[in-house]
């Protein structure tokens, strides 16, 4: 025999575990296939004991329509309170401005492009103004302006919405513009901190609801919604309720308005069958209309406004036969087989379901930017084991790329694509900070501790600056270089450098009390800040670039850190000196009390001399 080195070992074990991966086209067909054959193995069974159809199969099948019913009317309406939620949150958060009409109109004619159920939706505004999207019959959606003072109830449905803190389906009213009535749902919309900017309403019609549940497949029977015992919301006579006299003050009709005589006889007491009651149990009655006898089976409904609804559908009892005992057996073991499959194709479903949500897990982590969670799982199947290894390999990748591109470029990028780093011209505030004697300083220490010395000096103002929304544009040597505005646009620029700037002396100065605890020197730091126009976007060579700004702007930001050379005092820490355009710059220049008088300084590349500021 021979030899087995230990190398080979693992490597044997790792190509056994490789040969007992399943792909996963072959995991789900043996899934579907097994639970197929399990499944039409009960069938049969359940076939071969019976000679005919029994009631309680026509009847299950009944409630299975039922439930499809209520599972349908739920997936058409359900949307469209969803869509009113994202809507409220996109005003809510600024992303649509309620100011423009136009703007407004056009998020909801959208809406209802994705939402075919909704027959109009309005945006009720502060200013008592309904911003409306209307679908014509012939589907055209039209856009309009109305006043809620006109409308009628308009005011006290906005008063409702003024109140409400969440969706709610309201009560059903009667449409003008559709002429029949609607059910509407409404969502309040209000900011972060919960003031009440405005509310949306969307309807749908009766007529439309209407024609979602009735199957058009002909026979003796009928589908139905109710509202209470006796006020009919849908069934086959609404699909076109022109005919009935609906207005304003009759809204719905009743059983008996709807020319039905079978669903007038819902409420009639019922007629007693022991096999028929025993297998409706809850789900319904037995009545007799015309000579014959009818079974109604109904589910309740408590959702879409203030009353139940009870959606139902009936048909005659002769389509059922009398062999309920035949069935009993083969039932069982139908049961008994189908609980096998359905175990079968759980435990299979869990187990993929687990390591897709692992890989799912993986790509959110990655695209947050999140490169320090492990998490690959070792996998059965061979294209999620393969999937898991590969986003191993990108996070590894992708994680020393995010630590040389600032993540709010990262960010910028995934969400605007090419078009974030065009180059463009923006009003920006740049600042430069330098360690003052650093290098003879560093001369003397450790080329590790002075590593240690600068990581630990550039996470501290790195906290700051993103803390205040600014993006590190470089490190140059023992300088740090950021920008605000650069990005993306940022009205009160200046306010934020200005504020990380001080947040800066401050952490310095804790720091090196702390370093003095230790017996290490203090770090002193210049702080210069400037703020103009400046030119921002993809700069350097085709296949080496820096995101980055450059102008007069920064030239200028860069002479400020060097002019607290002759401000900064031997028993300083901390010097910040920012020019008079970024005090001008600020929005609430108030924040930093009574400022002395500037200085004048010339710098170079500047005819006039500056206004300089010392903030520290």
């Amino acid at each position: 025999m021979s030899p087995i080195s230990e190398n080979s070992l693992p490597a044997a074990a790792a190509a056994i575990r490789r040969r007992w991966r399943l792909p996963m086209v072959a995991a789900l067909a043996l899934a579907f296939v097994s639970l197929s054959l399990i499944s039409g193995v009960a069938y049969i069974v359940v076939l071969a004991g019976a000679s005919g159809t029994a009631e309680r199969l026509l009847v299950d099948r009944a409630a299975r329509v039922v439930d499809g019913q209520v599972a349908l009317v739920r997936s058409r309406l359900d949307p469209v309170g969803e869509q009113l939620e994202l809507i409220a949150g996109l005003a809510a958060a600024g992303r649509i401005d309620i100011e423009s009409p136009v703007d407004v109109r056009e998020s909801l004619a959208v809406m209802m492009q994705q939402v075919p159920a909704v027959s109009a939706v309005g945006f009720a505004t502060l200013d008592l103004k309904l911003h409306r999207a209307i679908r014509e019959p012939d589907g055209h959606i039209d856009r309009d302006t109305v006043s809620l003072v006109d409308m009628p109830q308009g005011m006290q449905r906005f008063r409702q919405l003024q109140t409400a803190q969440s969706t709610f389906w309201g009560a059903m009213f009667w449409s003008e513009s559709l002429q029949q009535p609607v059910v509407n749902v409404r969502t309040p919309v209000r900011r972060i901190d919960n003031a009440f900017i405005g509310g949306l309403i969307a309807t749908v019609a009766v007529g439309d609801l209407s024609y979602l549940i009735d199957p058009k497949s002909g026979g003796d029977g009928g589908f139905f919604i109710l509202i209470g015992r006796d006020k009919v919301l849908a069934a086959r006579r609404l699909i076109d309720p022109r005919g009935l006299g609906l207005s304003e003050d009759h809204p719905l009709p009743t059983i008996k308005d709807v020319d039905d005589p079978v669903l007038a006889k819902i409420w009639d007491p019922p007629v007693r069958s022991p096999q028929i009651d025993r297998a409706l149990g809850s789900l319904g009655h037995v009545v007799e209309s015309g000579g014959r006898r009818w079974v109604f089976v109904y589910r309740e409904l408590k959702r879409f406004g203030p009353d139940p609804w009870l959606i139902g559908q009936y048909y005659p009892i002769e389509d059922a036969t009398s062999d309920l005992d035949r069935l009993t057996n083969g039932a069982i073991v139908g049961a008994i087989t189908l609980a096998v499959a359905a175990l079968l194709a759980l435990l299979m479903g869990l187990s993929m379901a687990r390591s897709i949500r692992t890989l799912t897990s993986a790509a959110e982590s990655i695209e947050h930017l999140r490169f320090d969670e492990p998490f690959h799982g070792r996998s059965r199947l061979r294209e999620i084991d393969d999937a898991g290894h590969s986003l191993d390999k990108a996070r590894g990748a992708l994680k020393w790329f995010g630590a040389y591109v600032p993540h709010r470029l990262v960010f910028r990028l995934m969400e605007l694509g090419e078009d974030a780093v065009a180059s463009r011209r923006r009003v920006v505030t740049v600042m430069f900070t330098d360690i003052v004697g650093f290098t003879p300083q560093a001369e003397d220490l450790p080329e590790q501790e002075t590593a240690d010395m600068l990581n630990h000096h550039f996470a501290l103002l790195g906290a700051c600056i993103e803390n205040d929304q600014g993006v590190i544009d470089k490190y140059i040597g023992d300088c740090v270089m950021a920008v605000w505005g650069g990005l993306s646009k940022m009205e009160d620029h200046a306010d934020h450098a200005v504020h990380a700037a001080l947040e800066m002396a401050r952490v310095v100065r804790e720091d090196n009390r702390q370093r003095a605890a230790s017996g290490k020197a203090p770090v002193r730091l210049r702080i210069g800040l400037h703020s103009g126009p400046v030119v921002v976007g993809n700069i350097g060579a085709p296949g080496r670039v820096n995101y980055t700004v450059v102008g007069d702007t920064v030239n200028v930001a860069q002479r400020f850190e060097q002019l607290g050379k002759e401000f900064l005092r031997d028993d300083e820490d901390v010097i910040v000196l920012a020019s008079g355009d970024t005090i001008e710059a600020m929005k609430h220049p108030e924040v930093l009390g009574q400022l002395p008088a500037p200085e004048l300084r010339h710098v170079k590349g500047r005819d006039e001399p500056e206004q300089v500021y010392r903030l520290v």
